[in-house]
């Protein structure tokens, strides 16, 4: 019983140190600092227009996991989704969109998965991915895929994204909602990636009422 807790306190404490590494890192290669994080900033917290009119998006994926399976959203028939879009080097924005859709997942009392996808197809493979969104809970699932099938699943959700390779900065820019699905596959609402847990937990005590 000692072991399991260590194993559990372990575990929290190697999810922490991506939440502090995303508050208090400075200039590494590729992360989102000055002039650039302000951009990256822009676009992640750019909610309105996809959010608000969330007729668009279509809950539509076909990405690669941690064995090279390609998996899609009918794999998750059954159960809630809470999936984002983000990439392993983001140092500010990604890790607080995994811990809080880690919460989420933990929180909900019933089967749902969270799922990470990556959108940075050259340093992020599925693998990668996987070990990255596997820090912030047990059933996190990171997800990768070729830069087709990234566009595909980014279209579908409305999301934007860029990246930028200089000779100085490897920049990447996304739009950070987190998407709730439900266990017919249909979008319940879409949140910015700084939703609490318990406005996203609400979301789904009440999304039965309105299938």
């Amino acid at each position: 019983m000692e072991t399991g807790l260590n194993d559990r306190r372990a575990k929290l404490r190697h999810a922490m140190r991506f939440v502090v590494i995303g508050l208090f890192a400075t200039t590494a290669a590729g992360q989102e600092m000055g002039a650039d994080h302000a951009a990256h900033m822009a676009v992640a917290g750019h909610v309105a227009a996809a959010a608000q009119d969330d007729h668009g998006i279509r809950v539509d994926f076909e990405l690669i996991d941690r064995n090279g399976r390609v998996v899609t959203d009918e794999d998750f028939r059954g159960q809630f989704v809470l999936l984002g879009f983000g990439f392993t080097h983001c140092a500010h924005i990604c890790p607080l969109m995994a811990l809080n859709i880690g919460q989420v997942v933990k929180g909900a009392g019933r089967e749902m998965a969270g799922i990470f996808v990556s959108v940075d197809t050259e340093r992020d493979s599925a693998a990668i991915t996987h070990e990255y969104a596997a820090h912030f809970g047990d059933s996190m699932l990171g997800l990768s895929g070729s830069i087709e099938q990234i566009n595909a699943a980014a279209k579908n959700f409305k999301v934007s994204y860029a990246v930028t390779k200089t000779q100085d900065a490897y920049t990447v820019q996304h739009t950070a909602n987190v998407f709730l699905i439900d266990p017919d596959g249909e979008l319940v609402d879409v949140f910015s990636f700084s939703a609490s847990p318990e406005s996203i937990l609400a979301n789904i005590d009440a999304a039965p009422a309105r299938r």
